[in-house]
């Protein structure tokens, strides 16, 4: 047994702070090593371990890791952890989506590369994508994010990626669902592209209701009201509703477009809503989504306005400008020839290109030949298939079923840009699509000559499609490129469907739905066992983080203050699906719950460190008593981790860890520690290391460092197994002995405070209270008395329950 003054040495050999700083670098390192990779990190297809597949979401390459990545790294990473520790075989892979218009318009604009030396720019573009993703990495690292880099990073842009992305086209193609055709688009003037129903979405934004009259041929007007003026050259029919008896007696009948002198037909239809502006409206090609119906209900011609800029064109009148501009213009037209009858100030629901945060332009309606693939045929097997699926949280499910039913087009898969994955077609005039052979993939069809000299169908010649493909043609084939589905059928056979798709809520409707329809047309199968939707961080002010209102937090901000692992406790302490405001108070919290459990390794250190000890054959009271609430903590922590709850896990830390342990049974056994005691050693031992086990995929550098300081068996936490309790048999009047020194260690605490004694004040005390609890507190009288100073303890039979201290 040590004497004292060397258990007080060998304390001083552990730093009595606990500093992120040096000591998280550090473990990021031996993580990266070859020798902990093959370890612990490295997915072995022929193992016989049961395999975790989880596909994680490949985040654009923007070079900024914001703290939304961070929580979706933070949540795969202590998934993975805790699976391995659980003896799993875990594939827990990393993508980079790199192709897309950001890296476009940065390599443009801020490297001012043309478009026109194609070469060059797209060249420009893969240094910048590798370089951004060289930022994003190393901050991922920094947070203790370890993923399979060695075996699972991918980029979308790289052959082996593309010719999966381009087989899977062809493959659909075969089954009759991809086709070209024209047609009106969803396209973004900002952004130059055609865009997908997906990426659409409607901001409230201030506009003009403008009334404008409408001549009849025979004599009178129509008055209709309208939000968009500038497409009045567009104007193909005045609507109305059939049960509108204002309007019954004009139908058939024709007007003339004001301004342009052309003639439409007045036509009832019950989609035109009564109590809107004057209940009649304009149908112009095309203004909005109602206006694409009612021109193909009705067969009607087609005027473009509108060009690729969202300038107009094809007036006469107000050619070149832009829309806002062209809307002013008309407006003082139509005043100055009489036709305005008035314009009111409005707010209103305008179509925008919200999937990009730095465009959420106005979304115009332009007529184009593109690439789609039939989605409409395939909605009711999609609502019966996503059932198989579970959901975390289960209310996530209903978002991806409104999405669904909510679909109306087709997938638009063409867009107008250079730096993505080239559509492997050729077509002819006749807009018949050739696809290219399976053996020349990845294909660049303007570089390389077609497969046949004609069109199979008509016999047209052949031209290289030079389109791209949507990003998300590109990320909907995550789950199967990394399960081999075309290059490795036996692993595919073991690892598909993946186990966990994890992602935000935000790309519900893209990504999520994007894999399950083109997994389950392709594989006919689910793409994931479950899917586990988490909600958005917010800014400290409660909003969503954006750079014009000043709130987006970075985590790396404050990283070397307060360490990754404390961030990270911050990022998990919220229920899945919720979203959260991140506020660095909070990580301040977090780093002062790892100091404890410092502390407590600290305390440990002398006593455990090169001591094998063994469970004795009986345990003091107070040891049975933390072991009933060790047994609880083991088991709820790792159904919460189950069940990704991991807010569950940080709850219990609190009450279980920092009032409990720390605060009392550490306090309570430091005598009986400093006197070798086997049982307080063996408990201490013992609740040390499962802690520090099942924390460590919450909190893994300060885990793998307390592991490797007190223990050391294995050269990392995570070739560990998790911990069972079910060898701790529970003694029910050791739990409430241990209940009730908690309850009188508090309300002897609160004496001294009140009476301004410090806690090493000598005391002398009198305990009234019922019969059991007096028993109870004499039954381990002498640990109390050790560890609050009390010179003695007097004892009074009572109803209530009391404490007077005595000064000494």
């Amino acid at each position: 047994m040590l004497s004292q003054e060397e258990i007080l040495k060998r304390m001083e050999e552990w730093p009595k702070h606990y500093n992120p700083r040096d000591i998280e670098p550090k473990w990021q390192k031996i993580w990266q090593t070859k020798e902990m990779w093959e370890k612990a990190f490295k997915f072995y297809v022929n193992s016989s371990k049961p395999i975790f597949f989880i596909d994680t979401p490949p985040p654009f390459t923007s070079g900024e890791l914001h703290m939304g990545h961070a929580y979706w790294v933070t949540i795969a990473d202590a998934m993975g952890r805790f699976k391995k520790l659980q003896g799993y075989n875990v594939l827990l892979p990393q993508g980079w989506d790199t192709q897309g218009l950001p890296t476009e318009l940065k390599v443009q604009y801020k490297l001012g590369i043309p478009k026109e030396n194609r070469e060059l720019f797209l060249k420009k573009c893969v240094e910048w994508t590798e370089d951004m993703i060289n930022r994003m990495k190393s901050a991922m690292i920094r947070l203790g994010y370890r993923p399979n880099w060695e075996q699972f990073e991918y980029r979308t842009y790289l052959p082996e990626y593309r010719k999966v992305i381009q087989r899977s086209l062809i493959d659909m193609y075969n089954k009759g669902i991809i086709r070209m055709r024209q047609g009106p688009v969803y396209w973004c003037p900002k952004c130059e592209t055609a865009v997908a129903q997906s990426e659409v979405g409607y901001l409230e934004k201030q506009g003009i209701l403008a009334y404008i009259a409408f001549p009849l041929k025979d004599g009178g007007e129509v008055v209709i009201a309208t939000t968009r003026p500038e497409l009045l050259g567009a104007t193909q029919a005045v609507a109305v509703n059939p049960d509108d008896e204002r309007y019954k007696s004009l139908i058939g009948k024709e007007v003339l477009i004001p301004l342009f002198n052309r003639e439409v037909k007045i036509i009832a239809d019950p989609d035109v809503e009564t109590e809107f502006g004057t209940g009649a409206v304009m149908i112009s090609t095309y203004g909005d989504p109602q206006d694409i119906r009612w021109q193909l209900r009705y067969r009607l011609p087609v005027t473009e306005l509108i060009d690729e800029r969202g300038r107009i064109k094809g007036t006469g009148i107000i050619d070149g400008m832009k829309v806002e501009e062209a809307k002013k213009k008309i407006i003082e037209l139509l005043k100055e020839k009489g036709y305005l009858r008035k314009v009111e100030t409005i707010k209103h629901n305008v179509l925008s290109h919200t999937e990009r945060s730095d465009c959420l332009s106005p979304i115009e309606f332009l007529v184009k030949e593109q690439v789609y693939i039939d989605v409409l045929p395939f909605k009711s097997k999609l609502l019966e298939e996503y059932r198989k699926m579970g959901f975390k949280p289960p209310r996530m499910a209903v978002k991806l079923e409104e999405w669904i039913n909510n679909i109306e087009w087709d997938w638009n898969i063409s867009r107008q840009r250079i730096y993505g994955t080239p559509l492997p077609f050729w077509y002819c005039d006749n807009l018949h699509l050739t696809p290219a052979e399976i053996s020349s993939l990845p294909i660049d069809p303007t570089k390389s000559p077609p497969p046949a000299d004609k069109c199979s169908v008509c016999g047209l010649p052949l031209k290289p499609l030079t389109h791209v493909a949507d990003v998300w043609i590109d990320s909907s084939v995550t789950v199967l490129y990394l399960s081999g589905f075309y290059t490795d059928r036996e692993k595919f056979a073991k690892v598909f469907p993946a186990d966990v798709r994890l992602q935000g809520t935000d790309i519900i409707r893209t990504w999520l739905f994007y894999t399950l329809f083109r997994t389950l047309i392709l594989a006919d199968n689910v793409p994931f066992k479950k899917v586990i939707v988490h909600g958005q961080v917010l800014g400290p002010d409660g909003t969503r983080m954006s750079k014009s209102k000043g709130n987006v937090v970075s985590p790396l901000d404050r990283l070397d203050e307060f360490g990754a692992d404390a961030i990270r406790m911050t990022l998990l302490d919220a229920s899945l699906g919720d979203d959260f405001p991140f506020k660095w108070d909070t990580v301040k919290g977090k780093k002062l719950l790892l100091q404890k459990l410092w502390n407590a390794g600290r305390l440990a250190y002398p006593f455990i460190k090169g001591n094998n000890v063994h469970k004795p054959d009986s345990l003091h009271l107070l040891d049975q008593w933390i072991l009933a609430k060790h047994k609880e903590f083991v088991e709820k922590s790792i159904q919460a981790y189950e069940n990704q709850d991991f807010f569950v896990i940080l709850s219990m830390l609190y009450n279980y860890f920092w009032e409990t342990i720390a605060d009392e049974y550490l306090e309570l056994i430091k005598h009986r520690l400093f006197s070798g005691d086997e049982s307080a050693i063996y408990t201490l031992k013992r609740v040390i290391k499962d802690l520090i086990i099942l924390l460590h995929p919450i909190a893994p550098h300060i885990t793998e460092e307390i592991y490797s300081l007190l223990f050391g068996e294995k050269e990392s936490v995570l070739l560990e197994s998790i911990p069972s309790a079910e060898d701790i048999e529970v003694n029910t009047e050791a739990v409430r002995i241990g209940d009730a020194v908690k309850k009188f260690n508090s309300l002897v605490r609160t004496k001294k405070v009140n009476m301004r004694l410090s806690m090493n004040s000598q005391i002398n005390v009198i305990l009234k209270g019922p019969n059991q609890f007096i028993n109870d507190i004499r039954s381990v009288e002498e640990d109390v008395k050790r560890t609050l100073k009390i010179s003695s303890i007097s004892y009074s039979e009572s109803q209530e329950l009391t404490v007077d201290v005595i000064s000494t």
